[in-house]
């Protein structure tokens, strides 16, 4: 069975791949920024619950991995994270700079609970997460094994 979704969820992958997706994130707008942080939101919410699962389904109970999960892909946890990325040299120049790029994107959203800075710094990390998805699972996968590394 688990063969089955592994299957399942690289055939998915490689479906959302094949979109053009490089004709809907080239032009001016921010809302093709906006478009990215929304996948990368998802895939770093994704990652966290399966690393916690991975890491802690044996030794704490659910509602304690529910509650780490929570803390890790909060805006500030975001923002702090993003920040060590470039003061430990993980991500490119090009990286930064796109990542600068998405956090100044305007959004008609704004968080509940952070402040704005935190929750634009948050934004631009998820919209990088999002175009590595899309240009460079590799690299994508790297950064959130750093990611892991560091929260450790």
């Amino acid at each position: 069975m688990e063969k089955n979704i592994e299957k399942h969820l690289s055939t998915l992958l490689t479906e959302i791949k094949k979109l053009d997706i490089d004709k809907k994130l080239h032009g001016p707008e921010n809302e093709n920024v906006l478009y990215l942080a929304y996948v990368g939101d998802t895939i770093f919410d994704l990652f966290t619950r399966d690393y916690l699962l991975r890491h802690y389904i044996d030794t704490i109970k659910m509602d304690e991995i529910h509650k780490r999960n929570s803390d890790l892909v909060c805006a500030k946890s975001q923002a702090r994270i993003v920040e060590r990325l470039i003061d430990d040299k993980v991500l490119s120049n090009d990286e930064i700079d796109f990542y600068r790029h998405a956090r100044n994107a305007h959004s008609n959203s704004k968080s509940k609970n952070s402040s704005i800075v935190d929750y634009r710094k948050a934004t631009g990390f998820e919209a990088l997460l999002g175009l590595l998805f899309y240009k460079d699972t590799d690299r994508l996968l790297l950064v959130l094994e750093k990611v892991m590394q560091s929260i450790d």
